[in-house]
């Protein structure tokens, strides 16, 4: 039969209650006593179970060890209690337990004043300590002094020792973190010095081609331009002499007839093979060997429109293409219109420019 006595205090300007329960078995002078306090009431409070020592004595022939519970937002249940003495195990006078429900611990900060009485003993051992079992796991708590200074300094030195684990790895983490941020950055920096390094090479490459080119280009230009005046010179040194024949014979009556001559002998010389081909190499090197790529896309044109090509390149105006190749006016406009569109039928990738030349 449980029975039970009350103390009142005030803890944190709440009102304390107590209850005593007197646990017996037929023992009637031995008694395990609870006192139940309320520290605070705080929906936010952690969950805690958790037993220090308050005190521990022999009174009246038995030892009562008294403890305090600390209970944070946890029901629990205690089922049994045991005391270990120098390497014994002991059970209560009186068998305790203990139920906090939730209406007595939910959002609130409680502590459970517990003493339970066991069998005398005048001995003790800094291994001595108090068991609860509880739904919630063993509950231990040392039950002398200098045990519970050991495990407060073990508990120091063990937290101290983490805590100088903890520097040490975050020491070598932070070194290893700023070894692989180096490492990275050299990386990158050895990347873009590379990058750069290469788009260097790149652009040197490009102006020395287009140094290159512009070089050949002024040489191709200076080479075009003494074939240019090499074919213009040839037509000034014929209208010089032309004009030298004029000018010697311009009192003569036969001046008509000798110029008459003089420019059909040249006429005929622009006619002949050789007159040709030295034209057809001018105008070539003038309008990059459009001849020779006629002649390559375009195998099927005769020599004749080779050479009527050849006049109109050269850019004899239609009269003299027409003296050249001795036809009429008008046969020449129809000619060059068939040549035209003789040459757009074709499948010559440069037949639009061959066109646009003529």
């Amino acid at each position: 039969m449980m029975t039970g006595g009350s103390r009142c205090s005030i803890c944190l300007r709440h009102t304390l209650f107590a209850l005593v329960f007197i646990v017996g078995c037929g023992i009637c002078f031995a008694t395990n006593i609870v006192t139940y306090t309320l520290c605070e009431r705080n929906t936010g409070i952690p969950d805690k179970l958790s037993m220090t020592l308050n005190r521990i004595s022999n009174v009246g022939g038995k030892t009562r060890i008294s403890v305090d519970l600390i209970c944070s937002n946890t029901p629990f249940t205690i089922y049994k209690t045991e005391w270990i003495n120098c390497d014994s195990v002991y059970s209560p006078l009186e068998p305790f337990s203990l139920t906090a429900d939730g209406k007595e611990v939910i959002g609130k900060k409680t502590e459970w004043h517990i003493a339970i009485d066991f069998p005398f003993r005048d001995t003790f051992d800094d291994k001595d300590a108090l068991l609860l079992f509880t739904d919630r796991g063993v509950v231990r708590c040392l039950t002398t002094p200098t045990a519970n200074l050991k495990e407060q300094i073990d508990i120091l030195n063990d937290g101290y020792k983490q805590q100088l684990d903890l520097t040490e790895r975050s020491s070598r983490n932070a070194w290893t973190v700023l070894g692989i941020v180096v490492g990275v950055v050299l990386v990158l920096g050895m990347g873009v010095f590379l990058l750069i390094r290469r788009d260097v090479r790149r652009r040197r490459k490009e102006v020395e081609d287009l140094s290159m080119m512009l070089a050949e280009k002024m040489n191709m230009d200076r080479d075009q331009k003494l074939k240019i005046d090499r074919l213009y010179g040839s037509r000034f040194d014929t209208l010089n002499m032309l004009c030298n024949e004029y000018f010697e014979k311009s009192a003569s009556d036969k001046l008509k007839l000798t110029l008459f001559n003089e420019v059909e002998k040249h006429i005929l010389a622009l006619r002949d093979d050789k007159s040709v081909a030295e034209l057809e190499d001018i105008v070539n090197a003038c309008l990059d060997d459009i001849l020779v790529r006629v002649r390559e896309q375009i195998p099927s044109l005769s020599q004749n429109d080779l050479r009527f090509l050849t006049y109109l390149y050269a850019g004899f105006s239609p009269r003299a293409v027409c003296v050249f190749s001795n036809i009429k006016i008008k046969n020449f406009y129809n000619r060059r219109s068939r040549l035209k569109e003789r040459i757009l039928a074709t499948d010559a990738p440069d037949r639009e420019y061959f066109v646009s030349k003529m």
